[in-house]
């Protein structure tokens, strides 16, 4: 590619100069010099970004910043069940409670759920809640790709984000978020996550005895 372009270029620089313009070595120096200008405002402007946080998008930098953190109690929050019953967060007071926020849109989303329904079914008959609400989808593509996927936890649904988004404003996909039984945040994983890599995830919130259990298997 680099080769055809520099042909070409040098046709025109012929050309040219059998119309008697001598000016090539001028141009070449206006374009390198616009070319120096152009890669000093990329520069510039990928500093600018990093100090703003927006290298951060996609880190999962922001969504840390809003969330609650690991220690803090967690807040509640309200969703509506593909039944349409109205469903709080503290209505598992006493659980130890996995949230997975989550959209069928969303390609990682959708890449780990063949995985979180494996961890489910190792986790759900130990006395652990998964809670996966669904950010951003129409409640039949949530359900849709749920069934798909033969989940057995449950599925939640925020079309619109405006439930959910006063206490978990999530602005990375996916974000799990491990509450203990005593509605302490004891975990919180910002990314894709294998079957093995949620059921270790999950020791953080069961009981010990039940932890200790799953980790020898």
């Amino acid at each position: 590619m680099a080769e055809s372009i520099d042909a070409h270029s040098g046709g025109h620089v012929a050309a040219d100069n059998e119309h008697g313009d001598h000016s090539p070595p001028t141009r070449r120096k206006q374009a390198l010099a616009g070319l120096g200008v152009a890669a000093g405002i990329l520069i510039l402007a990928w500093f600018v970004a990093g100090r703003a946080g927006l290298s951060d998008v996609g880190k999962g930098g922001i969504n840390t910043s809003l969330l609650p953190k690991v220690g803090d109690e967690a807040p509640d929050f309200v969703a509506v069940s593909p039944m349409g019953d109205v469903v709080h967060l503290s209505d598992f007071k006493g659980q130890p409670v996995w949230l997975n926020f989550w959209g069928a849109w969303c390609p990682p989303c959708r890449a780990e759920m063949p995985d979180i329904q494996a961890a489910y079914e190792q986790l759900g008959p130990q006395g652990l809640t998964l809670l996966a609400i669904s950010l951003g989808d129409k409640p039949s593509e949530a359900i849709n790709f749920a069934e798909l996927n033969g989940v057995t936890f449950d599925i939640l649904l925020d079309p619109d984000r405006s439930l959910t988004s006063p206490t978990y404003p999530i602005y990375n996909f996916p974000t799990h978020i491990f509450i203990d039984e005593n509605g302490i945040v004891q975990k919180i994983v910002l990314a894709e996550m294998s079957a093995d890599q949620a059921i270790e995830a999950a020791q953080s919130i069961l009981p010990e005895q039940t932890a200790s259990t799953n980790t020898r298997q």
